[in-house]
């Protein structure tokens, strides 16, 4: 065997050095999740709908003002159709996933003149709207990464990665629309309180 190991050396090399770099880039992404703390504060970003099957009624603008989440929404007239709309997301960094916050945007067109009203579905949210959370993480994105020949056999492509980052950890936040490449989050804030 050692005989064969010295003849064939460039052979033993070639395959074991990809698999050991296999194991090292594994380890280098997993060992500092493992051990870090994950997000503690949701994010709170929207996200560009699309949808040129129907012309949709609203505009609709997110603000933070005095620490709570703020909507304008406009009745859109027939003269100017349009077909996208913001929608709101929050991603909770625990479980790593993101859900749509439902808002009623008739109620809120009729409650307000072109003016940002207190979302009645977030109403108790106390939100930060700085960059950084209280907790050290901050929205990167977008990344066109591939994952090239090894991570297109193993189905490891990613296009446009959005993370929660704070230092060497990353947390990947999910598709959270079938048009994803035409809907990238725009940040809003970080819930401190519900």
């Amino acid at each position: 065997m050692k005989n064969w190991m010295k003849e064939n050396l460039v052979l033993v090399v070639g395959l074991t050095l990809p698999l050991l770099l296999i194991v090292l880039f594994f380890v280098a992404t997993v060992i500092p999740k493992a051990f870090g703390t994950p997000p503690q504060y949701e994010m709170l970003f929207t996200s560009m709908r699309y949808d040129y099957q129907n012309q949709l009624e609203y505009s609709v603008d997110y603000a933070v003002k005095d620490q709570h989440l703020m909507l304008k929404a406009k009745k859109r007239d027939d003269k100017n159709p349009a077909y996208n709309s913001k929608a709101l997301f929050v991603y909770d960094g625990k479980t790593e996933s993101v859900r749509e916050v439902t808002v009623d945007l008739a109620k809120t067109a009729n409650s307000t003149s072109g003016e940002y009203v207190l979302l009645e579905e977030t109403k108790t949210w106390v939100v930060d709207s700085g960059a950084i959370s209280p907790d050290g993480y901050r929205l990167e994105g977008p990344h066109y990464n591939s994952g090239g020949l090894v991570g297109g056999l193993f189905g490891f492509n990613e296009y446009y990665t959005f993370r929660l980052k704070k230092g060497s950890i990353g947390y990947k936040v999910p598709n959270f629309q079938p048009n994803y490449y035409y809907s990238q989050p725009q940040f809003i804030g970080w819930v401190i309180k519900k």
